[in-house]
């Protein structure tokens, strides 16, 4: 069976987008022996819940005010679908965990910023693809918002790898 998703359908996968990364930074703290590399992923995992709860309050106004668009046509469900089940660090927890213990802080950030890069051209097919204006602000808004964390953690790898 075919799932045909909404605005509000979208606005949850960012938010799943989010609690992923999260999950992926806390079992990546866990595995590590590497204090610079535990407290890296920590901040990480902070900022990906920052971004939920975020995510989550865009979530709550669009549905409090009851912008449930038609669902989206089957084919652009289709892509999205598929564009966010490989957005945010393809591969998972392994991969993720390995590099972490393996590559150090650098290695980290730079796959943090390709996993921001990635959301950022997700959530520009969102705001094409939404069907209300309200949800075309909000998906604006996150793109706005990934854009400033990818600049920080841009920041902070010429920091550790100038």
């Amino acid at each position: 069976m075919k799932h045909v998703f909404s605005d509000l359908e979208g606005l949850r996968i960012a938010i799943e987008m989010e609690k992923r990364g999260a999950e992926l930074y806390r079992h990546a703290a866990r595995v590590s022996q590497r204090p610079e590399v535990v407290a890296l992923v920590h901040r990480l995992e902070r900022d990906e819940l920052d971004h939920q709860r975020e995510f989550s309050a865009h979530y709550e106004r669009l549905r409090d005010a009851h912008v449930e668009a038609e669902p989206y046509a089957e084919e652009s469900s289709a892509y999205l679908a598929a564009v966010a089940a490989d957005v945010v660090f393809p591969g998972g927890l392994v991969e993720m965990a390995s590099h972490a213990i393996v590559d150090g802080p650098a290695a980290i950030l730079r796959r943090a910023i390709q996993s921001e890069k990635d959301s950022i051209l997700f959530y520009g097919e969102m705001i094409e693809r939404a069907q209300s204006e309200a949800a075309r602000r909000a998906f604006a808004d996150i793109v706005t918002e990934e854009r400033r964390h990818m600049q920080e953690l841009i920041d902070m790898l010429m920091e550790v790898a100038p």
